[in-house]
């Protein structure tokens, strides 16, 4: 009895530990990419972004999303991608405005990724 309440509590600890490190892992995997979408997002608005800006926030994003697929199912990466990709093509074309909205949805794909694989209250039961 005593070994079946001890590995219980044990086996409990240690998924509560997986969860928190899934929690930090993924809020700093996007803070970086937040921060970069942030400072394109900031020249987009003042029509100074290139295509050279774009690319290198693509490249921390295909350096970030390699270690993300552990954690976080390929749907969710592949949504980026799409909104990445369509968001480069218009900053490419200089179509400020609609790259600017495409940044704006990346912006918000990024605060709710992290919300939803957070350890909560709500995300547990």
């Amino acid at each position: 009895m005593v070994k079946t309440i001890l590995s219980f509590l044990l086996t409990a600890a240690l998924i509560l530990c997986a969860g928190i490190f899934e929690t930090i892992f993924v809020n700093s995997q996007f803070a970086s990419f937040n921060r970069a979408l942030e400072t394109l997002e900031e020249k987009v608005r003042t029509f100074t972004a290139s295509r050279d800006d774009a690319d290198a926030v693509t490249a921390l994003w295909e350096k970030e999303k390699k270690q993300l697929h552990v954690v976080i199912p390929h749907n969710d990466i592949s949504y980026i991608d799409y909104w990445l990709g369509e968001a480069v093509s218009y900053i490419e074309t200089k179509n400020y405005d609609d790259a600017l909205s495409k940044i704006e949805v990346l912006l918000t794909i990024c605060e709710q990724i992290p919300q939803t694989y957070s350890v909560t209250f709500e995300n547990i039961f």
